[in-house]
């Protein structure tokens, strides 16, 4: 019976073979981590909205220039309280990268667009807010859980989306991602 014989790797290319399978190992975490997250590469869906400052936001026309990140909440939701600290901080740290957040109120329960602005002021948020008046929004997106939170590129599409609590840096790495920054 002859066996197979092992054949030697010069040890020159050693460390090519593995920079090679460190950068395909990379590849493979990232891919994983985009369809972990909800990864969809899929067209956003384009809407637009009154935020509580008064001004206009249109999907289609904020992500001609910048990336967002749209986060779908109501007051009495017990999540969305707990996140929103991370997503203030996260917004001070990247308010002057190109990136806009966009907190969308949609009306669940008792809860009403006071109580919504109130909790605004309770908790300091200073990135923009607008209410999904008849969770119109919500529904196209098939919104079922909340907090639900999608990072939209500069080419208006759904790189990923989260259905829970994030973290500041959560937030921060994904957003950097969205723009193509990696040394973070």
């Amino acid at each position: 019976m002859n066996l197979p014989t092992a054949t030697r790797i010069p040890t020159e290319l050693v460390p090519s073979i593995l920079g090679r399978n460190i950068v395909i190992t990379l590849a493979l975490i990232g891919l994983v981590f985009l369809v972990a997250c909800g990864s969809s590469g899929q067209v956003a869906r384009d809407f637009e909205v009154v935020q509580f400052n008064g001004g206009t936001f249109r999907l289609s026309e904020e992500v001609k220039t910048q990336a967002v990140v749209l986060n779908f909440w109501y007051p009495s939701c017990p999540p969305c309280r707990e996140e929103m600290p991370a997503f203030e901080a996260a917004w001070q740290e990247l308010k002057d990268e190109p990136v806009r957040f966009l907190g969308l109120y949609v009306p669940q329960g008792i809860d009403t667009e006071e109580d919504a602005r109130d909790f605004i002021e309770e908790f300091g948020l200073t990135f923009n807010f607008a209410t999904d008046r008849l969770a119109r929004i919500a529904e196209a997106y098939e919104l079922q859980y909340f907090p639900k939170t999608y990072f939209i590129n500069k080419d208006g599409e759904v790189v990923a989306s989260h259905i829970s609590t994030l973290k500041t840096e959560e937030i921060i790495t994904q957003v950097r991602a969205l723009l193509g920054d990696t040394t973070s």
